[in-house]
């Protein structure tokens, strides 16, 4: 068996948010902030204290650092974090500011493929749910519709579920967006086989 991902424990934070627990996690929904890019954790800690202070939760983080924050222990919570699909996914919150930066998509993009650690952390933390029981997420791009399994992200989810209230963070470039979530499962799929699990 590989070695346990490492992370900041920020169960601490969320451990008030838990609604509940659903088993098997099936999907993961990535969420992307629009906050400043700060040194060091307080990027991370500072969005999930605001998160719990308005009722919502998150299983994870990544900042462009390539910190990792994982609520340890609270894998099979329900969080509130993509309305309308929250019992069966993990949700993981990227800090970012991309989306203050233009209104180009293609700007987006390339501001998102030169944050390179953050993606491979993300791509990490995806690797590690995906070889963690009894969690049963496939490292396979996930349209969002119900039933459905695998990576997703908040834009998609708001495209089934009105509860997610009309988000587009972290578009899919394939989906005429601009979040490179093709290449983060790419990656994921190669972390993964390394045995990296939570």
């Amino acid at each position: 068996m590989g070695k346990v991902l490492s992370y900041m424990d920020t169960a601490y934070l969320m451990k008030g948010e838990v609604r509940g627990t659903h088993v098997p996690k099936t999907g993961v929904v990535c969420h992307e902030t629009v906050s400043p890019d700060l040194k060091g954790w307080s990027d991370i800690t500072g969005v999930e204290k605001y998160l719990a202070r308005i009722g919502y939760g998150i299983h994870g983080m990544t900042d462009l650092e390539g910190h990792k924050a994982w609520a340890s222990g609270l894998g099979s919570a329900i969080f509130s974090h993509a309305g309308g699909a929250n019992e069966p996914t993990i949700g993981i919150e990227n800090v970012s500011k991309v989306m203050l930066a233009s209104p180009s998509n293609k700007v987006r993009k390339a501001i998102w493929l030169a944050r390179q650690a953050q993606l491979n952390a993300l791509a990490a933390m995806i690797a590690a749910i995906h070889n963690t029981k009894p969690h049963e997420v496939p490292l396979d791009y996930w349209d969002g519709h119900p039933g459905g399994a695998g990576i997703t992200s908040h834009w998609n989810m708001s495209q089934y579920h009105k509860e997610s209230e009309g988000h587009y963070d972290c578009k899919p470039v394939h989906e005429g967006g601009y979040f490179p979530i093709m290449y983060v499962i790419y990656r994921a799929r190669i972390i993964a086989k390394t045995g990296v699990h939570l």
